[in-house]
């Protein structure tokens, strides 16, 4: 019985670990795709920044090619924030929350069986403990309960089954 809540707890802390580690997994992988998003934002920030001096400066031809390789750069960052926003742990998630859940309704099994136990052992205990108090506190009482009683009910089935026979 306690091996077998011991085996489920360690398998408990098992799937526990797991869910942990895919979570951690899928947080570095959205937090790499933010962090090349934010890269690639900072670039169109600076070609719209070259882009708007240059427009300063003539009237038409780089500035216009600054303004569209920034638009480009912006697009290119919304597309991986989205894809970033967009990730899901894999089917691996889904295996782990069930060992979790079958860990944890083991336990629960095991919980209920051992305070079972406990209270039976508890009832003997309590039981135990009123028969030797009512023992010492009127062992005549005890004596013709537990041992006149049971012979004059024998030695009545014996007179009677003798006078049967007769």
């Amino acid at each position: 019985m306690m091996d077998d809540f011991i085996r489920n707890l360690h398998h408990l802390q098992k799937a526990a670990s797991l869910i942990g580690k895919i979570w951690l997994k899928l947080f570095a992988r959205q937090f790499g795709l933010f962090a090349f998003a934010g890269l690639i934002a900072a670039l169109g920030f600076t070609m719209t920044n070259i882009g708007g001096f240059y427009g300063l400066q003539a009237p038409l031809g780089p500035v216009w090619v600054a303004v569209v390789v920034a638009i480009g750069d912006f697009i290119l960052a919304a597309v991986v924030v989205q894809g970033a926003r967009n990730s899901k742990p894999g089917p691996e998630m889904a295996l782990a929350l069930d060992t979790r859940k079958m860990a944890i309704e083991a336990i629960q099994a095991d919980a209920r069986d051992i305070k079972i136990a406990i209270d039976t052992f508890g009832q003997d205990i309590r039981d135990t403990k009123d028969a030797i108090a009512g023992f010492v506190q009127n062992p005549l009482d005890a004596t013709v309960q537990n041992l006149l009683i049971p012979a004059a009910t024998s030695i009545i089935k014996a007179l009677s089954s003798k006078k049967d026979q007769a």
